[in-house]
């Protein structure tokens, strides 16, 4: 069974504080950056970190983190003893003698998209279920998320190339943007709320997208909602529950935007819909 002890999960956020020191003790301290950027200072070296880089600190180390932008700087801090490494280890695999293959003081990694994301979301699961410790088969659900946690921030050790993508990557993410846009077409949709999602940068986002589909997010996501539009009103929808149900606020932005992209107001569509329909 896990130990209260053996690891912790704490969620950092700079609200009133613009840098902050963080001592590892006798754990191995893992951060994540979820939101903006920031600035780690060890060794008398300075980095900056994004989201998509993961930091590993060693025990009985400290580095010092400072916000590095107006942007609200949210950090996960996930915190693992020597002895639950062990415990997490098999015959196969010492996770522990992984750790310290290279001896660090503090090792800034880069990490490819897919990891992040499914790394973030199981960080903010294990937050959640933290305190439900009478939830079915919990201590084994703790120790697999860990698990997982452990193996995906090795592989991306191994595989760390800095300031490099895979088209692979790249493509992942675009695939994933649109796979989203389209399941949530009905609600408003914005770069912050994608970033916040998939944990990637918003411009890193817009300029992913755009290298891939020759238009804007805001350009898709209007064209996608219009075209919504078109189908509602030719089941015979009301032209104001139209604007409402595509998430597009009122009637007025809807005329405004309809017209522009078809040359016609939503009302006159509606016209020329029923002419067809009797002819």
């Amino acid at each position: 069974m896990l130990k209260n002890d053996e690891f912790y999960i704490n969620e950092i956020k700079f609200n009133n504080i613009k840098s902050r020191k963080i001592n590892s003790s006798k754990y191995y301290k893992i951060l994540f950056i979820f939101s903006g950027d920031c600035l780690v200072s060890f060794n008398e070296s300075t980095y900056t970190c994004t989201i998509d880089n993961i930091l590993l600190i060693s025990p009985n180390n400290s580095v010092n983190i400072s916000m590095n932008s107006k942007k609200q700087l949210l950090i996960y801090e996930l915190s693992l003893t020597t002895n639950l490494l062990n415990t997490l280890s098999n015959e196969e695999v010492d996770l522990l003698y992984s750790f310290n293959v290279v001896p660090y003081h503090c090792a800034i990694v880069d990490a490819n998209l897919e990891t992040t994301m499914l790394i973030k979301n199981i960080l903010r699961k294990l937050l959640i279920v933290k305190d439900k410790k009478d939830d079915f088969a919990n201590d084994l659900y703790n120790k697999n998320m860990l698990s997982m946690i452990v193996i995906l921030i090795l592989r991306s050790c191994i595989h760390s190339e800095p300031r490099h993508r895979s088209n692979r990557n790249r493509q992942l993410l675009v695939d994933d943007v649109f796979l989203f846009i389209n399941s949530h077409i009905t609600e408003e949709i914005t770069l912050e709320r994608l970033e916040r999602e998939f944990f990637v940068s918003k411009f890193h986002i817009s300029r992913e997208f755009k290298k891939a589909t020759g238009m804007t997010i805001h350009s898709y996501i209007t064209k996608s909602k219009l075209k919504l539009c078109k189908k509602l009103i030719e089941e015979g929808k009301s032209i104001s529950n139209v604007a409402h149900l595509c998430g597009l606020g009122g009637y007025n932005n809807l005329f405004r935007v309809f017209k522009k992209e078809f040359g016609m107001t939503p009302k006159q569509y509606y016209n020329d819909i029923r002419k067809y329909k009797n002819i």
